[in-house]
């Protein structure tokens, strides 16, 4: 596996003048069950997983698992200045592996946080793997909770010195909102985001359309790094910094 690619950081990025931006057809997770035309919405994802509770239990990622992503993400948390555990918030969890396993392999102390809309989904890591021992370091937390992206008010603000978006912010872009639920997801993200602290949104949106979005709306640098290709799809990962 090669390493992430950086294409472009901050506002050197930001399209000339004039210029009409068209965000290219996203990936798709599978379109059985009426899932696809209705990724925004609560019901559609916790019909999706009630369908999987009468058979083995498997992980569901919409793209790019934890072997595409632990690099990067371990990388950036050991450049995290704190005294004691770090702290991540995987956003949109759902039944993903990607958490879990930065738990239990993460060498020095990590507070893993995984949040998702949707009760089954919660309830199926919490059954799966809220019993698995923190085999990198003892020091290790794991917590599943059920959590709205527009609206965390479980955790105060400077929560977290790293929060990860994989697809979520890009299923959320789907509703016929005029993009308010996402813009309060970020807004949400920023505010429980410790001092000095990262956002990383995953998405295969290319970066002439993310980047523009992200620094109009808010007061934020953002490097982008293309990832490996998942098949015929090309990932990028975005690496959101606010401005002081």
């Amino acid at each position: 596996m090669t390493g992430p690619r950086l294409l472009r950081s901050g506002r050197s990025f930001l399209a000339a003048p004039g210029i009409l931006l068209r965000p290219r057809s996203r990936s798709r997770p599978p379109a059985r069950d009426g899932l696809l035309g209705n990724l925004e919405k609560r019901t559609a994802w916790d019909s999706f997983y009630l369908r999987s509770l009468a058979q083995p239990f498997k992980h569901f990622d919409w793209f790019l698992g934890y072997s595409s992503l632990h690099g990067i993400l371990v990388e950036l948390l050991q450049g995290v200045d704190r005294d004691g555990p770090r702290k991540l918030l995987d956003l949109g969890c759902g039944t993903s592996e990607l958490g879990p396993r930065l738990y239990c392999e993460c060498p020095f102390p990590l507070h893993v946080y995984c949040v998702d809309f949707s009760p089954v989904a919660v309830r199926l890591m919490q059954t799966h793997f809220s019993p698995l021992p923190p085999l990198g370091n003892p020091a290790s937390e794991l917590h599943f909770l059920q959590a709205d992206a527009t609206h965390l008010t479980d955790f105060q603000p400077g929560t977290f010195d790293l929060i990860l978006d994989k697809g979520t912010m890009d299923a959320m872009l789907r509703a016929d909102d005029g993009g308010v639920a996402v813009k309060q997801a970020v807004s949400e993200s920023l505010r429980v985001m410790r001092a000095g602290g990262l956002m990383l949104q995953v998405s295969d949106e290319d970066p002439d359309v993310r980047i523009l979005w992200l620094e109009r709306v808010w007061k934020v640098n953002v490097t982008a790094f293309e990832l490996e290709p998942d098949g015929r799809t090309s990932y990028f990962a975005y690496l959101i910094k606010p401005v002081k």
